[in-house]
């Protein structure tokens, strides 16, 4: 068991409100600004099936309040294909230390920071196949490190989908994929009392984050805030792979 420290508490409510606001304001991803905070405060086999939890809770809304119709082809073959995923993330979740897992995902994050900076060209060849490997891949990085959506943004770009497009398949998947993860996360035993509590803390913050940065979205300029965020992702990925390898 892991015991919460009032501290965690506190800078855990700093890194959700900052988290939600800046998805609210410009749409960028939760998990991927969140988690490399967070898994300096608490160990990832706590982390990871409270913020798999966290997801599961948040598609759900999103889910609802969904408008826009999206044809089920365009998120089951990635759903299926992450299914063969989520068993590999569960098992490197359980049996990799907390500090190699940091690793991967300081590292992870540089990555996919860098590799969102950029613009995303078009696919030309693969367009019309459905999204299979980014699926895999996200189903075994949501059930590992918790950030499983960079390979489907970049996939889901790469074909051009519209805004609405891209937000309806991403919430069908992530309730799809949250709800298989965490299913496997409760066969293996694994979601100890701190990872629920911790999910159900973070819930009405992210609420209050995410609707107050919604009100300022429109008075700073999306694109260029969003490259800020990134650019304070890259370096918050370089100092967990810098404080694990000093720490190791």
């Amino acid at each position: 068991m892991h015991d919460i420290t009032l501290i965690q508490i506190v800078l855990c409510s700093i890194v959700i409100l900052s988290a939600a606001f800046i998805k609210g304001m410009t749409g960028f991803g939760f998990a991927l600004l969140a988690v490399p905070f967070l898994s300096l405060l608490f160990p990832m086999q706590v982390l990871v099936p409270a913020m798999s939890l966290f997801n599961l809770i948040t598609s759900l809304v999103i889910l609802f309040k969904l408008q826009e119709r999206i044809k089920a082809k365009l998120f089951i073959p990635m759903f299926v294909a992450s299914l063969g995923g989520i068993p590999l993330g569960v098992y490197a979740l359980e049996f990799i230390s907390s500090e190699n897992l940091r690793l991967i995902t300081g590292i992870l994050v540089i990555i996919f920071s860098i590799r969102m900076l950029g613009k995303v060209q078009l696919a030309k060849r693969f367009r019309r196949y459905p999204i299979v490997f980014a699926g895999f891949v996200s189903g075994v990085l949501s059930s590992c490190i918790s950030v499983g959506g960079p390979p489907l943004v970049i996939a889901m770009n790469r074909k051009g989908y519209s805004k609405d497009h891209f937000r309806g398949v991403f919430a069908w998947f992530s309730t799809f994929s949250s709800f298989f993860t965490t299913a496997a996360f409760v066969m293996k035993g694994m979601i100890e009392t701190e990872s629920v509590n911790l999910a159900l803390f973070c819930l009405p913050i992210l609420f209050f984050g995410s609707h107050l940065g919604s009100k300022f979205s429109g008075k700073v300029e999306p694109e260029k805030f969003r490259k800020v965020v990134i650019g304070i992702n890259i370096i918050t990925g370089v100092f967990i792979v810098v404080s694990t390898l000093i720490h190791h």
